[in-house]
């Protein structure tokens, strides 16, 4: 493989010292682990080779690897999830995880301004959090294999499609020629903003072909109670508050995104 490469990939990965399963593609191997499997999706999972989508050690795996190859990784910490440091783990007020309704019980995991982190411990008022990765400083084994390489553009828009936007409500893409659009009412546009930056980058990084991508937010009659006019024309949802979902087209020529 090469980088900019789009593959299918399936792994299980083990700590290294315990050899205990923490993270796997395939559900018979979740099963058999004791890993929760509830409301988890299992199967292949697509990867653009060497675009920093999976750990760097296995990025690095991948682009001297070939379809159908199967390799057993050792990573050190630098190439998983680093090293552990000691100004991630914060004291913070008890009467914060109150306000906010958070029972700070030790072995927890808690989101607190956008950061995962694991109570430690609870004592005179103050919580103890840990925001090192839960495998911040070890030593990790990969079992990796590369499924297939998808050369097709067709199938290459259609993989990334359904990689990048998830759930019910999603964009429409399309391809006439040199141009693939993105469209859809503004509440949906709005919910995948970074997606479609995403998709953007990828489509126009890896499918030679395609030149420019278009993003268009459509104003549907039903929305119109729940969007507001702003004095320069755009239009935006009351509902989303954010700066993405114009009425008019968004262009990202090929190399460039917004």
């Amino acid at each position: 493989m090469k980088k900019g490469d789009l593959i299918s990939i399936e792994f299980t990965g083990r700590e290294k010292s315990t050899g205990k399963v923490f993270d796997t593609t395939q559900k018979e191997v979740a099963e058999k682990e004791g890993l929760s499997t509830e409301g988890r999706e299992y199967g292949p999972v697509s990867v653009v080779a060497g675009n920093g989508e999976v750990l760097p050690g296995l990025d690095n795996a991948l682009v001297e690897m070939k379809v159908g190859e199967k390799k057993k990784i050792e990573l050190t910490p630098e190439m998983a999830f680093g090293n552990r440091h000691a100004q991630l783990v914060k004291v913070l007020p008890l009467s914060e995880f109150k306000k906010n309704n958070i029972p700070p019980v030790p072995g927890t995991w808690i989101n607190a301004n956008e950061m995962m982190g694991k109570v430690q411990s609870v004592s005179g008022g103050r919580v103890r959090v840990d925001f090192n990765p839960e495998l911040a400083g070890k030593e990790v084994e990969y079992e990796l294999k590369i499924l297939k390489h998808f050369t097709d553009e067709k199938e290459m828009l259609d993989v990334l499609t359904n990689k990048i936007f998830r759930g019910n409500e999603k964009p429409h893409v399309k391809r006439e020629g040199e141009i693939v659009t993105v469209s859809g009412p503004i509440p949906v546009m709005t919910r995948y903003q970074r997606g479609l930056a995403m998709f953007s980058k990828v489509v126009l990084e890896i499918i030679p072909s395609v030149k420019k991508v278009n993003l268009q937010s459509l104003v549907e009659k039903k929305d119109v109670e729940n969007t507001h006019i702003h004095e320069d024309g755009t239009i935006h949802s009351n509902d989303a508050h954010a700066s993405h979902g114009h009425a008019h087209d968004h262009d990202h020529e090929h190399g460039h995104t917004h």
